[in-house]
């Protein structure tokens, strides 16, 4: 449902749009998985998902080769190139993670344990080297994993904004080109929601700069407990963010209306132990065929200014068909 009309005579200033640059695709997708985070029965596997299954398939299939043929040659009657199971060992931790290095262990015990019999094999050599070539390879999976939380934790904070917890321009910006891509070209129903704070420049002079950073904060959690999680939440810049949401207009209207109202119940404590906050204006646009991303955000913009000039807090769906925005 629409919020009432709160009618004012003035109209809050918003700061111009950066413009969109080209994006570049992330891989896998930035956008998370289609569904409902708390359990929709038909979540669809998104194609970053697919792509790591497929991934996974080709590292265990470059693992079991690096095995077999070390594997083949001291089975075939040269016990002496025992030493050549260093190498898969080494690589299982990287390739395939734990389970991966304990399944090349266990393979190359084998593959030492039906040598043992064989005439020049030193059985006693080859165990203690196989312990050696585990001890190893843990190391180097230690090593890897310690390099991959580090470019995890990177790449977060680079699509995160820090004050809000929500994710930044640059992420937005790249999950809306892929998403308008894949509406085009599948048909899929998607809606760009953006949300400005009323007034917030007034609440900044005067409770100060580090209760409006609080008040930031508190909204971008509102934000991320009130979206689904098929939704993509984001700080657009200084007090206005922006919700992706990959269903149709009606249903994206209804979602940012209760962001809204959300945003207007939220409060923190000033100087005096006075709660205060700030209402919300927003504005709702849904995807035509054919937008390129500046055409939604244009559209979905339009939406959110025709509600500032309506008065402040209220929701603007823009009509797409006929490019009005229908308050």
């Amino acid at each position: 449902m629409l919020s009432q009309a709160m009618p004012s005579a003035t109209t809050d200033s918003v700061a111009p749009r950066p413009s969109m640059r080209n994006p570049v695709e992330l891989h896998p997708p930035a956008v998370p998985p289609r569904g409902d985070a708390a359990g929709d029965a038909g979540v669809d596997v998104s194609a970053g998902a697919v792509a790591e299954r497929l991934a996974a398939r080709r590292r265990a299939l470059l693992l079991a080769l690096a095995l077999a043929v070390p594997a083949l040659l001291i089975l075939g009657g040269a016990p002496s190139a025992w030493p050549l199971l260093i190498f898969p060992m080494v690589v299982a931790g990287p390739l395939c993670g734990p389970r991966g290095l304990v399944g090349a262990a266990a393979a190359a015990g084998v593959v030492i344990a039906l040598a043992s019999g064989a005439e020049g094999a030193a059985t006693g050599d080859m165990a203690i080297g196989l312990a050696a070539f585990v001890g190893a390879g843990l190391l180097v999976a230690a090593g890897h994993r310690a390099q991959v939380v580090r470019l995890e934790r990177m790449v977060h904070t680079s699509t995160i904004d820090r004050l809000t917890g929500l994710h930044n321009y640059a992420y937005l910006e790249d999950a809306l080109a892929r998403e308008c891509r894949r509406a085009d070209r599948y048909g899929d129903e998607l809606s760009l929601v953006v949300l400005d704070l009323d007034r917030f420049k007034e609440f900044n002079d005067r409770h100060g700069h580090e209760a409006g950073n609080r008040l930031l904060a508190s909204v971008g959690h509102t934000i991320a407990d009130g979206i689904r999680g098929s939704d993509l939440g984001a700080r657009f810049g200084g007090e206005e963010f922006a919700v992706l949401v990959p269903r149709g207009a009606a249903e994206a209207a209804e979602a940012a209306e209760r962001l809204r109202l959300a945003i207007g119940r939220t409060e923190i404590l000033v100087a005096g132990g006075e709660a205060t906050g700030v209402t919300a204006s927003a504005g709702v646009a849904p995807f035509i065929a054919g937008d390129a991303p500046a055409d939604l955000l244009r559209r979905a913009d339009g939406a959110l200014y025709a509600s500032k000039r309506a008065g402040r807090d209220r929701l603007t769906l823009e009509d797409g068909a006929a490019g009005r925005a229908v308050a």
